[in-house]
């Protein structure tokens, strides 16, 4: 097992969602007004200067093979270069 953890802009919501449903997943759990700062973008700390925010998407799926995860996090750094786009796989055992 794996689990995945989607890191993106508030205003992708929608798309990141599409992209990881179509990929067959049915299963995540979201957090939303998450606060921090990367290496690509703008610092998103809800208020000025630094206005927006992001959501994490975690996905757990049974496979040792998740490239239907990982084509989805590709298709969607490469539409959105500036929605600061990342995935973290982390194993996870029963």
């Amino acid at each position: 097992m794996k689990m995945f953890i989607i890191v993106y802009s508030w205003a992708i919501d929608e798309d990141v969602i599409e992209a990881v449903t179509k990929s067959g997943i049915k299963a995540y759990a979201k957090w939303t007004n998450v606060l921090g700062c990367g290496t690509e973008t703008d610092p998103k700390m809800g208020s000025q200067p630094w206005f927006g925010e992001n959501d994490v998407l975690t996905v757990v799926i049974n496979t040792e093979e998740p490239t239907m995860v990982k084509e989805a996090v590709m298709n969607l750094r490469k539409d959105h270069p500036r929605a600061g786009v990342r995935c973290f796989v982390v194993p996870w055992k029963k």
